[in-house]
């Protein structure tokens, strides 16, 4: 499985990246506006340094992935397509990756690849048909959003700070909800609904909340 944490502040993403770090030690990233660092291994905090230079929002992502150790960059989040970007954490079911194929009519297998290309064809139309369990931040022009399945977890504080993992003053955000991220209000606005396609196989811990 996956983590995402974000926050405006280096010094938090570093703590959350702590918190999640048990989830994956396999590869990680950090982005900040157009600035990404993405590696093998465990995360690397020396990386803030040079990635973080103003204050705008940073995004880490910790992996270890469910489809397979694949040791190539393009399978460490963000997943990229044109100016377009995706953080997921979670699995699809073999459906859930058909349907997204046949939509797209490609072969591609890497799930959260698949998730990205769809939401940039299609925005958030039929995510109700996507069976599996996903978490995500989407960055699309300028905007940002961030959404979850009814069994994926993303919690978030006042002060906008986000991780997979709960935390001191966090709640977790609504499931099936899509929300934009209101960076200069700190804060999540509701923008769009769906509902979540039915899932077979449930990970230990994703049903608490």
């Amino acid at each position: 499985m996956c983590s995402i944490f974000g926050s405006f502040n280096k010094n938090r993403v570093i703590e959350l990246a702590e918190l999640n770090q048990f989830k994956g030690t396999f590869s990680y990233s950090v982005t900040q506006d157009d600035r990404s660092h993405k590696a093998f291994g465990k995360f690397d905090n020396d990386v803030m340094t040079d990635i973080v230079q103003t204050d705008n929002y940073v995004i880490g992502h910790v992996q270890a992935p469910t489809g397979g150790m694949i040791k190539d960059d393009n399978r460490i989040h963000p997943t990229s397509v044109g100016q377009s970007l995706l953080w997921h954490n979670g699995l699809l079911t073999k459906r859930g990756i058909k349907y997204l194929q046949e939509r797209l009519d490609t072969t591609e297998e890497f799930d959260t690849k698949l998730l990205n290309e769809y939401f940039v064809r299609y925005n958030f139309t039929f995510l109700n048909k996507i069976e599996g369990l996903f978490t995500c931040i989407f960055k699309h022009g300028t905007g940002y959003y961030v959404f979850r399945t009814k069994h994926g977890k993303l919690y978030v504080n006042e002060e906008l700070d986000l991780s997979s993992e709960r935390f001191e003053g966090s709640k977790c955000i609504n499931y099936d909800t899509i929300y934009k991220m209101i960076f200069e209000e700190k804060r999540l606005q509701p923008v769009s609904y769906f509902k979540t396609n039915r899932y077979n196989f449930i990970i230990n811990g994703e049903l608490d909340d």
